[in-house]
């Protein structure tokens, strides 16, 4: 059994059949969705709306042919076709806010259909062609929604940015439920939602480009400084690179200098040990020498303490010689004193004559003595 399609495009609201335009020899059925409606309508009364169901030979078929040969069918019988869910149309306007600014966008009108509307689109069939399309629509709503709707909502608005308000929005919606509401249910349909989309408007365009060249000149002077730091950057690089060559030249050449400054250290240090050695060498022979002129003055020094200590032994033997000899001298002198005082023989002449051989005696101890001194 073959299907009979009522919508061939997206864009078709509501579709008028007449059930003798799609007589065939074979059955035909319509599978209805459950956004869509189907109002009968026979003899010019209204009879059932159905919805999501399967109609099973509604428009034709043999049995069909043959009740309208025996006139045994309705004479008038149609099929009234409407899409029920929501759907938006856009509905263009110009008009300007309260400054004389000029506003131009779309107003949004989302519409849907109960059932039992479904018939009332036969106000519109009835001076109309068969089909209602969403530019259809649009036709009819677009003066009645820039009279009731757009204009007002403009006009409340003293510059742009009421535009863009929540209370511009909440007031168009308003606007628009209160001002389609006789029309809209005229034609069967519910409003479930309205909104304006409004193009930007003249300054906000001058402050999108003014925005636009602020943000150009900032990311300029971004751009700008971005340059001059990169700039920066490759100078001290290169800066840093340079002086890095010049250390490392001056590191090269102060290695050869070191190299040679080395060099020369090694020679230096190399005479500094032969002198060394030599000072070392001669340093020795003089503590040799001086230990052989110490030793030769500590045995000069012993020999002459030596002869001293001998010098002096023989000073005191002599002297106690002499001592002892003067001692015997005098004891002898007083001997003979006394033997020629005991003889009477004692005179001045003897005396003297004694005393005179003592002088003699003392004079010849004195020259040797000095004899003894210079040896």
């Amino acid at each position: 059994m073959a299907n009979y399609r009522w919508r061939e495009s997206p864009d078709i609201i509501a579709r008028l059949v007449n059930a003798d335009k799609i007589q065939t020899l074979s059955s035909q059925q319509v599978m209805l969705k459950p956004n869509e409606a189907c109002a009968l309508i026979v003899d010019g009364r209204i009879g059932d709306i159905l919805t999501e169901t399967l109609l099973k030979s509604m428009a034709g078929g043999f049995s069909r042919w043959l009740g309208d040969k025996m006139g045994v069918t309705a004479t008038d019988r149609r099929l009234l076709f409407a899409m029920t869910g929501p759907m938006d149309y856009w509905i263009p306007f110009d008009g300007q806010i309260a400054n004389g600014e000029k506003v131009s966008g779309f107003a949004n009108l989302r519409l849907r259909m109960e059932l039992d509307d479904v018939p009332k689109l036969l106000n519109y069939f009835a001076n109309n062609a068969p089909i209602l399309n969403r530019e259809g629509l649009i036709k009819i709503l677009s003066d009645e929604v820039k009279a009731r709707v757009v204009t007002p909502s403009l006009a409340m608005c003293e510059d742009y940015s009421e535009l863009r308000s929540g209370q511009f929005l909440e007031r168009f919606e308003m606007s628009a439920e209160m001002g389609m509401r006789n029309l809209l249910s005229n034609l069967g349909f519910t409003m479930v939602k309205a909104f304006p989309v409004t193009n930007p408007t003249d300054m906000e365009l001058v402050q999108k480009h003014r925005a636009a060249i602020e943000a150009q000149t900032a990311g300029n002077q971004v751009n700008t400084e971005a340059q001059l730091a990169h700039y920066s950057q490759t100078e001290a690089l290169t800066l840093a690179r340079i002086e890095m060559e010049t250390n490392v030249a001056r590191a090269e050449a102060q290695g050869k200098v070191t190299i040679e400054l080395e060099s020369e250290l090694k020679e230096l240090r190399a005479q500094e040990a032969k002198w060394n050695a030599q000072l070392t060498f001669e340093r020795e022979k003089m503590e040799i020498r001086s230990d052989e002129a110490d030793a030769k003055t500590k045995r000069a020094m012993d020999m002459f303490e030596q002869v001293q200590a001998r010098k002096a032994d023989r000073i005191a033997k002599q002297q106690d010689f002499q001592n002892q000899r003067m001692e015997s001298q005098n004891q002898f002198q007083k001997d003979m004193l006394e033997l020629a005082a005991q003889h009477g023989a004692l005179s001045p002449e003897v005396i003297q004559e004694l005393l005179k051989q003592q002088t003699a005696q003392k004079a010849i101890d004195g020259s040797g003595e000095e004899t003894n001194s210079d040896q």
